[in-house]
């Protein structure tokens, strides 16, 4: 009966890599000369938002590289807390740590993600926002970014991350 729990939350912290994982190549633009729009069935006034949000833009090359390496990181740390989860060696108070770990570890990459998307649909090229406990570290690529619009990313943030304790940088859009 415990070797088929362990087996339950393998699969399932297995399927939800699998989700993100194919999320993020699903999501990756890719790199044309075009642009390009997205069509869907709705009604002309959300036709007209959605096409002023969906710009296809190419994502700078120094952000796609540290979204490679950090999920390199997290794979290797997810895989270490698994090991950990479905070993005999552990204590339950360890595993179930390992447990809340990997939890926390999903919850972060997911709202990064989600934080990204949102702050792309501010108008912005590109955004890469990394959280760390209690710090979440937003860069966006601009040509300038005003005080205004700093205070927009920090209020999406605290929407998501109440206590979260908010750093917005900006690049130049050729990185």
């Amino acid at each position: 009966m415990h070797l088929q729990r362990k087996s339950s939350w393998l699969l399932a912290l297995l399927t939800l890599v699998a989700v993100i994982s194919v999320f993020y190549l699903m999501d990756s633009p890719k790199q044309s000369k075009e642009d390009k729009d997205i069509t869907l069935s709705v009604d002309a006034d959300q036709k007209a938002a959605i096409q002023a949000v969906t710009k296809a833009v190419s994502s700078s090359p120094l952000f796609e590289e540290t979204r490679l390496q950090v999920n390199n990181e997290r794979n290797q740390l997810r895989q270490k807390l698994t090991q950990k989860i479905t070993s005999d060696e552990y204590f339950v108070d360890e595993q179930n740590t390992a447990s809340i770990e990997i939890d926390t570890l999903n919850k972060e990459e997911s709202t990064e993600a989600i934080l990204e998307m949102q702050i792309k649909s501010l108008g912005f090229p590109d955004a890469l926002v990394r959280i760390e406990g209690e710090d979440v570290s937003v860069t966006v690529v601009a040509n300038e970014l005003s005080k205004s619009r700093a205070n927009e990313i920090i209020y999406l943030v605290k929407k998501e991350c109440e206590d979260a304790n908010v750093q917005v940088k900006f690049g130049v859009n050729n990185y």
